[in-house]
C-alpha cells in the first residue's frame, strides 16, 4: 500500500496510518512501514525538534505516533509494504546488516524507527518508486510477491550504504534494551537515545547501571563506537541539540542553557564557542536570518 500526501502543512502518522483502507488481513511473515519526505519539513522526534530535508526516509516496523509540520506546504510518501515469505529479505537484506536486523527484528517490541537523511542522489527515492510500480499491479501471484521481495531487499541495501553517515542516531528511536545482543550501530542508536533523554544529569555510572555495564567497560565501549571519551560525546550532544533548539524554538539561551544540563549560562557559551566557532547568539541569527525573510 502506498499513499502520498500533497500540500499539507500538518500532520500526524502512526502505525495506523500505514493499514489497509480496506482493513482485510495479510498474512505476512514480514512487515515494514516506509515514510519518505518529498519535501523539507520539521517534525518533534525523541521529544526534540528536527529538520528534516526532501528525500529523508523513516522506517519501522510499526510507527509510533509522530507530527510533522512546516510553514510552507510539503509532500510525503507512505508504503506499508508485506511479504508472505520472509526469506529473501533475510538473506539479501538481514544476513549482512545489523542494523536492519535489529530494528526489524524488533529485539523488544517497541515502537522502533531508523531515521536516514543525505539521501538526495535519489537512488533510493528511485528504488521505493520501483517497489510502488511492483506493488501496484493486479497480479497476486506467488511471482510478484517474490519481485517485491528483491525490490525492498535493494531498497534497504541502497539505504544501508555508507549507513555510517546516513543514519541519524539522535533522531532515530533504537530499541532500548538488549544492548548486549545488538550490533555496533544499533549500540550506538540507544546510547545516544539515552544520552539525550538524560542529557539534563547524565553521568557515565548512571548510564553504565542502565546498560548493565561497568563504568570502565562502557567508557571503553564509547570510545572504540564513537571515537571520542564519554565527556566528548556528552558535550558534542548538548551542543547538537541546543543547535536544534536555537534554530527551530524561540527558547531563551537561558531555557535552551538548563535543557541540555550546563549549571550556568556562561560554561554553556563556552563549550558552545569552542565546538562551533561562535556564540549561540550569532549561530541563532544566521541560521534563522534566510527563514525570516
Amino acid at each position: 500500500m502506498f499513499i502520498q500526501r500533497e500540500n499539507i502543512d500538518t500532520i500526524t502518522i502512526s502505525h495506523d496510518s500505514f493499514q489497509n483502507e480496506k482493513k482485510r488481513q495479510i498474512n505476512s511473515e514480514f512487515h515494514i512501514e516506509v515514510l519518505e519526505l518529498l519535501a523539507p519539513c520539521h517534525a518533534i522526534l525523541n521529544g526534540l525538534p528536527c529538520q528534516l530535508s526532501a528525500y529523508d526516509i523513516l522506517i519501522s516496523r510499526k510507527f509510533p505516533e509522530l507530527t510533522f509540520f512546516n510553514q510552507e506546504p510539503f509532500s510525503l510518501r507512505l508504503a506499508s509494504l508485506d511479504f508472505k515469505q520472509q526469506a529473501v529479505i533475510d538473506i539479501l537484506t538481514m544476513a549482512n546488516n545489523g542494523l536492519v536486523h535489529d530494528v526489524f527484528k524488533d529485539l523488544d517490541q517497541e515502537e522502533s524507527y531508523v531515521h536516514y537523511g543525505r539521501l538526495d542522489n535519489l537512488i533510493c527515492h528511485e528504488a521505493l518508486n520501483y517497489c510502488q510500480q511492483i506493488a501496484g499491479s493486479s497480479d497476486s501471484s506467488a511471482f510478484l510477491d517474490y519481485e517485491l521481495s528483491l525490490a525492498c531487499a535493494g531498497f534497504l541495501t541502497e539505504l544501508s550504504r555508507h549507513f555510517h553517515a546516513r543514519v541519524r542516531l539522535d533522531s532515530s528511536r533504537f530499541p532500548s534494551s538488549q544492548v548486549h545482543y545488538a550490533n555496533a550501530m544499533t549500540r550506538s542508536g540507544m546510547i545516544m537515545n539515552y544520552l539525550v533523554a538524560n542529557l539534563h544529569d547524565i553521568t557515565l555510572k548512571q548510564m553504565a547501571v542502565h546498560f548493565g555495564y561497568q563504568p570502565k567497560y562502557l567508557s571503553r565501549l564509547i570510545k572504540q563506537l564513537f571515537n571520542q571519551t564519554f565527556t566528548q560525546l556528552k558535550t558534542q550532544t548538548r551542543v547538537s541539540v541546543s543547535k536544534s533548539l536555537l534554530e527551530l524554538t524561540t527558547k531563551s539561551i537561558e531555557e535552551i542553557s538548563e535543557i541540555v544540563g550546563y549549571p550556568s549560562v556562561s560554561t554553556y557559551y563556552r563549550a558552545f564557542r569552542q565546538e562551533t566557532g561562535q556564540t549561540p547568539n550569532e549561530y541563532r541569527k544566521r541560521r534563522q536570518a534566510p527563514a525570516s525573510k
